[in-house]
């Protein structure tokens, strides 16, 4: 009798570790890639505007015209802006600018990096 009650406790700390488990490598829903447009863009004269954009409705963006890789949350690297708002004008200038972009929100996982690169083309 006491062999079952030992089996059965034993067979219940497996069932209870293998949920905990699973519970615990549920992955979060990652938020949209942000889109660029223009992407790429090898024809900005003197400056440009770039809509911002991601499918994940009540989303934050953060962008960095630096070249180096914005994070998400609300200390993150780079500057924010609402998804709703979504457009961004900069000046090229003599160098190119390669703008990166992620999208996040609270209980999400990050989007992965958008990226696309601006140069300078003189209009003559």
């Amino acid at each position: 009798m006491q062999k079952i009650n030992l089996s059965l406790a034993a067979l219940g700390v497996i069932v209870a570790i293998t949920i905990l488990q699973a519970c615990a490598g549920t992955a979060r829903t990652q938020c949209a890639r942000p889109t660029l447009a223009p992407s790429d863009a090898r024809s900005a004269t003197t400056s440009v505007t770039v809509k911002i954009a991601t499918a994940t409705e009540g989303a934050y963006l953060r962008y960095t015209l630096d070249g180096s890789t914005p994070t998400g949350g609300p200390s993150g690297n780079g500057t924010e802006i609402t998804a709703a708002r979504g457009k961004i004008w900069f000046t090229v200038g003599s160098r190119e600018k390669t703008l990166k972009a992620i999208a996040y929100k609270p209980g999400m996982a990050d989007s992965s990096i958008a990226e696309a690169t601006y140069v300078y083309e003189s209009p003559y």
